[in-house]
Order: structure tokens, then C-alpha cells, then sequence
């Protein structure tokens, strides 16, 4: 009867142990999720000021498609 009333003890203690730490992941998942945007703001803003005070300036796309006629020279026979 000892053993039968510790191992129910045992199995009542696992199974709260077990809830508890499901309900906890699952608040501090919620809670990372929420905060990640907010995080990565703060990283990059952190990131480019250190880029910044090391002398690197971060260069800014200004490319230009030009738009027109092409002629393909993927099948064009080699020049001998």
C-alpha cells in the first residue's frame, strides 16, 4: 500500500511538473514571438551605428535599367 501511495504521488507530482512547463513555453513562445520585430529593429539600428563608428559607409543602390532592344549571343557561332 506504501509503494501504491508514492507512486500515485510520484505521478501527480510528473504530471503538474509536466503542465507547468508546457503553460511556461508556451507564454515565453507568445512572448518571443511578440518582442522578435522589435528586437531585429533594435539589432540592425545597432549594427549600422557600429558599421558607422568603424569609418564603413553602407552604399546606396541607385541602379538604372535600361529598357530597349537586345540581341542574344548565347547561340552565336565562335569567331574563328
Amino acid at each position: 500500500m506504501k509503494n501504491f501511495i508514492a507512486s500515485v504521488v510520484a505521478l501527480v507530482i510528473g504530471f503538474f511538473t509536466i503542465t507547468f512547463a508546457v503553460v511556461m513555453g508556451l507564454f515565453i513562445g507568445i512572448a518571443a514571438l511578440i518582442a522578435k520585430p522589435f528586437i531585429k529593429k533594435r539589432m540592425t539600428a545597432a549594427y549600422e551605428e557600429a558599421l558607422k563608428q568603424q569609418g564603413y559607409q553602407t552604399q546606396q543602390q541607385s541602379g538604372s535599367t535600361i529598357d530597349g532592344e537586345f540581341e542574344d549571343v548565347t547561340k552565336r557561332p565562335a569567331m574563328q
